[in-house]
Order: structure tokens, then sequence, then C-alpha cells
């Protein structure tokens, strides 16, 4: 067993931790017969020497006085047999030398109730001692059970993870393969498209991989997953892209749709900036408003590009394009508000209005992931749109 799982018990960091956890250390040290042979004739030798040295200061009635501290000492720092051991011997000495008569085993009825009341406290300490360590080995093996169980589950998920990884590349390539084959350009922008979209999704899943980080920086996690989302495209002309965001930690619950939709948004500026002969502008803003009464913090994406700007007429409810219609679908499993606009000064406005919880750290909510599927299986039953 490691020396670190041996010194974690007590997590208290103060004083008190620290006896806790050396008293554990004591009551689970293996020891060696010798040891617990010279401990034991120490603990006897000075406890003996000790009631000898105060026999003349102390009043009559007190025996075993410090027969108990030896006794306790050696279960505590020899072993349970060293501490009995030293019980028996020490009562053998009081009877015969401090209990009435003297200097013989006599069996008075003042003798029996005093030996009887060493015999019920140091079968107590024994018991109790012995069912310390009985729970402290549990609960090494329940530790280290745990520990092989979640290194395990660790395991599995990185395989998992793993696999998920390489199913979505094994998607990707046949979608590229397919649209080689394709003479019709509406169905290869489709597939190329969606390829795009099936890499996004697989280096976000990347990014989120780990089974042991619940929560994210939002604003490091959208500068990544943009800049992915700008690699997968493989855009022959250049993108200008400025992300200003206001420090907001999110859960995974919450990365996973909002980085979705932020690849969605990112891609739909792209496509529509593509007809344009110059450079694209695109600017990316998070803002994040101070915990209300209710304790979530009001957190809002919007996304500026210098495209042609929306049609006359637009509704994003009904809107054909795919990218725009799944990013629609994840912002309601934020229980999000997404709106489309013309700029002032032309080009599109995506915002993206949603609320995370105060303690980020704090478990999600039993029914977010379910939000999340739920918006795939509505984005499945979705008629496929260019």
């Amino acid at each position: 067993m490691s020396s670190d799982t041996d010194t974690t018990v007590f997590q208290n960091r103060g004083y008190f931790g620290k006896f806790m956890n050396g008293l554990r250390a004591a009551l689970m040290a293996q020891r060696s017969l010798r040891y617990q042979v010279i401990f034991g004739l120490w603990a006897v030798t000075i406890s003996t020497a000790l009631r000898f040295g105060m026999d003349g200061v102390l009043p009559q009635g007190f025996p075993f006085l410090t027969f108990f501290p030896a006794v306790m000492l050696s279960l505590v720092f020899g072993s349970i047999r060293c501490g009995i051991a030293v019980a028996v011997v020490c009562g053998l000495i009081a009877w015969f030398w401090f209990i009435e008569p003297a200097g013989q085993f006599g069996l008075t009825h003042g003798a029996f109730l005093a030996i009887g009341f060493y015999m019920l406290i140091t079968t107590t300490d024994v018991l109790f001692i012995t069912a310390a360590v009985w729970a402290l080995r549990e609960l090494d093996v329940s530790r280290v059970k745990a520990h092989e169980l979640a290194q395990s589950r660790s395991l599995m998920f990185s395989e998992l993870q793993h696999r998920v990884s390489n199913n979505l590349a094994t998607i990707a390539a046949l979608l590229r393969l397919q649209s080689k084959k394709t003479k019709d350009e509406g169905a290869r922008r489709a597939l190329t498209a969606s390829q795009a979209r099936i890499k996004s999704i697989s280096r976000l899943q990347r990014r989120l991989h780990s089974v042991d980080i619940q929560t994210v920086d939002a604003a490091e996690y959208l500068r990544e997953v943009l800049q992915d989302t700008l690699d997968v495209a493989k855009l022959e002309k250049p993108v200008d892209m400025k992300i200003q965001a206001d420090p907001l930690v999110v859960p995974n619950d919450v990365a996973v749709p909002l980085g979705l939709i932020a690849s969605e948004l990112m891609m739909n500026s792209i496509e529509h900036g593509a007809m344009l002969d110059r450079p694209i502008a695109i600017k990316v803003i998070l803002r994040s408003i101070a915990p209300s009464e209710t304790g979530l913090i009001e957190a809002t994406l919007e996304m500026h590009d210098d495209g042609p700007g929306l049609p006359d007429g637009f509704d994003l409810a009904q809107a054909e394009s795919l990218g725009l219609s799944v990013a629609s679908q994840f912002a309601t499993s934020l229980d999000g508000e997404l709106t489309l606009t013309t700029g002032a000064s032309g080009g599109t406005v995506a915002c993206l209005r949603f609320r995370v919880g105060a303690n980020s750290a704090e478990k999600p909510e039993p029914d977010a992931m379910d939000k999340v599927a739920a918006s795939g299986a509505a984005i499945g039953k979705m008629p496929q749109a260019g």
C-alpha cells in the first residue's frame, strides 16, 4: 500500500489531522516480535517503577494507576498481543504488591473488586483498539478497491473516447471519399460541410475527454473550439478572428452544447463570408453578469461577422440552414435563447443568451445531459437541409 494512501485518511491539515494520521500510522504499523517483547518489558518496568515511586504519595485504593497508561501505550505502539501481555503482567504485579495484603496473591473482597475493575477497563481498551485496527484495515481495503475501480473506470472511459474518436474519423473519411465521387456541386458542398461538422465534434469531445475534469474555463475553451473550427474548414482566404471574453467557468454539460453552438455559428459565418472577395472578419464576445438572487450567472455569447447580412424577412425558426437548426436545437439544452440580427454596420450578429450556476463546481442537474440528448434526437428528425 502506498504511503500516500496511508497519510491522507484524515484530510484536516491542522494539528488534529496530523495527530490522527500519526495515531493511525502507529496502530497500523507491522512490528517484529523482538520489538514487541522489548517494548512490553520497558512498559512493565517503567510503570512498576513509577508505581513504587508514588507508593508513599498516593492514598489507598490506586493499585493500578500507572499500569493503565502502560497497557494503552502497548496496545497502540506495540500490538494487540503485546498490550494483552502487558495487561496480564501489570495486573499480577499490582495484585501482588499494591493490593492488601501486600506481598501475596490475597483474594479479599476489596482485592476482588479492584481486580475486576482492572480487568473490565483493560478488556475494554483491548476491544476498542482491536475494533479501531480492524476498521482501519477495512478502510484500507475499501480505499484500494475504490482506487482500482477508479483506475478501471478511467481506462474504460479513455478507451470509449478513443473508439468514439476513431469512429468519427472513419465517418469523416467516408464522407470525404463520397464527396470526391459526387458530381453534383450542391451535394458535394453538403458532404463537405457534414465532414467539417463531424471533425469539429470529434475535436470537441477530445477536449472534454477527461473523466476527472468536470468544469472548463469558457473563454479558453471557446478559443480552442473556434480555432479548431477554422482548422477544419480549410479556408483559402484568411479569417481575422478576435475573441473578447469575461471570466466564466462552466460545467461540462454546459460546455458541450456551448461549443457546438459556437462552432456552428462560426461555420455559418465562414460559409457566407466565403462569397466575399476580401478576408473574413469575425468578432466573438462572451459576457457574464454577476450571480442574481436566484444564484445564476447571466451569460451572453455574441458573434459578429462582416458578411452580407441576413436576407429580408429572415426567420430563424424557418431557416433551412442545417447549421443554424443545429445551433437552435442545442440552445434549448441550455435553456437559452439564440437570435440572429443584421448588425448596425452590416454583417450578421448571432446572440446566445444562457444561464449557468454560480457554483460551477456543483454537480450538473440530473436532466442536463438528457436535454442535450433530446436536442440531438430532434436534430436527427429534422429534414436534411442544404
